[in-house]
Formats: structure tokens, C-alpha cells, sequence
């Protein structure tokens, strides 16, 4: 599963695909868990997933990732991260700061810290080393798990709707489609070619403009 496209791991392992994948993501390997939910979104408004046991799945991937996270920093702690936490951009600097930062704010930082891609990580690892309450850290992680599953594959779902209206009117105005293309394209270009010439010779960007 390591190494595949999210959408290859959701068409070739479903929903236990969508579980495992939610909880490798705590395990210190680099997961694109919000692209998973939002192809799953996306999916779901094709009509490959339903969406009560697509939301169940994915939001108890995440719970049980976020437990084993828990229990590994609880029994484990602080040599696992900064051992493993460099695939994760991790070092004791970060790892200092987000500590400090949990003992002030523990609660809000593990209902909210869930939607900041590396922090959810994170977390989980920080609110077993410092024993926080495990029923309280329970019923906050089963929450924002399931209101952060949510959010992504709404999206997916509202992306693939938008996406479907976007290709039925480039096939009936193509020539618009076509003027539209166009211009986006000479526009990103001259873009482009404005920032490496800035990057270049900053002095005479400047002085042009």
C-alpha cells in the first residue's frame, strides 16, 4: 500500500484501504490522509462508497490511529519521535515547543490541532507523553475525527460535483473554453517568466515596474 496513488489504494482496497491508510499516518510514514478522504468524497459522489459506512471507516481510522499514537508516547514517548520523527520533518526543537504549547492549551489543541496536516500527528504522540486524561483524550479525539473525516470528503464530494458541471459546459462552449484556456495560459506564462526574472536581477524588475 506504501508507495501507491491514493486513488489506486482506494480502488484496489475500499473501505479497509481507507482504515489502514488513516492509521499508517500515525505511525510516523508520510500518508496524504486528507487526499485519501477527499478521492473518497469524490468516489462516494460517483456512487462507489456509501456514505454512513464511509464516514464510520474513515472516522475510526483515524481514532485508532490517534490511539496507538496515544499509547506509543504514553509507554514510549520522546525516543521514538526523535528517532523516527525526522520522516516527518521532526526534530527536539519542534517537539519542545509543541509540548509547551500542550501544557497550556491541552483540550483545544486535540479537538482543533486534528486539521493542521503534521500537528495531528504530533499530538497524539505529545497527549500520551504528558498522560492526559484517557477518557477525555477519547471522547475529544472520536469528535474532531469524525468532524475533520467529514470536512474532507464533503469536499471531494462537492469538488467532484463542481468538477462534472465544469466538463459539461467545456464540451457545449468549447470555443469560450478554448479563449478561456488561452488567456490563462499567456497569463501564467508572462507570470512565470516575471518571477525568475525577478529572482534573477531583482534591481531591474523593480526599476521596470
Amino acid at each position: 500500500m506504501i508507495g501507491m496513488s491514493p486513488h489506486a489504494i482506494l480502488v484496489h482496497y475500499g473501505y479497509p484501504g481507507i482504515f489502514i491508510a488513516l492509521i499508517l499516518e500515525f505511525l510516523l510514514i508520510p500518508f496524504p490522509a486528507e487526499t485519501i478522504l477527499v478521492f473518497s468524497g469524490f468516489m462516494w459522489h460517483q456512487g462507489v462508497f456509501r456514505i454512513v459506512p464511509l464516514l464510520i471507516i474513515a472516522t475510526l481510522g483515524s481514532f485508532t490511529g490517534s490511539l496507538i499514537a496515544y499509547l506509543i508516547g504514553s509507554y514510549v514517548g520522546r525516543p521514538v519521535l526523535l528517532r523516527y520523527g525526522r520522516y516527518v520533518r521532526l526534530d527536539e526543537k519542534k517537539l519542545i515547543a509543541a509540548e509547551t504549547a500542550f501544557r497550556k492549551y491541552s483540550i483545544p489543541i486535540v479537538g482543533f490541532g486534528r486539521f493542521i496536516a503534521g500537528v495531528r500527528v504530533l499530538i497524539a504522540y505529545v497527549a500520551g507523553m504528558n498522560k492526559l486524561n484517557v477518557p477525555l483524550y477519547l471522547v475529544i479525539t472520536i469528535i474532531s475525527a469524525a468532524l475533520w473525516a467529514s470536512m474532507f470528503i464533503l469536499l471531494g464530494s462537492t469538488v467532484s460535483a463542481y468538477w462534472h458541471v465544469g466538463l459539461r459546459w467545456i464540451e457545449a462552449n468549447p470555443v469560450p473554453s478554448g479563449l478561456i484556456a488561452l488567456i490563462l495560459i499567456v497569463a501564467g506564462s508572462f507570470y512565470f517568466r516575471y518571477r525568475r526574472d525577478k529572482k534573477r536581477n531583482p534591481a531591474t524588475v523593480t526599476a521596470k515596474s
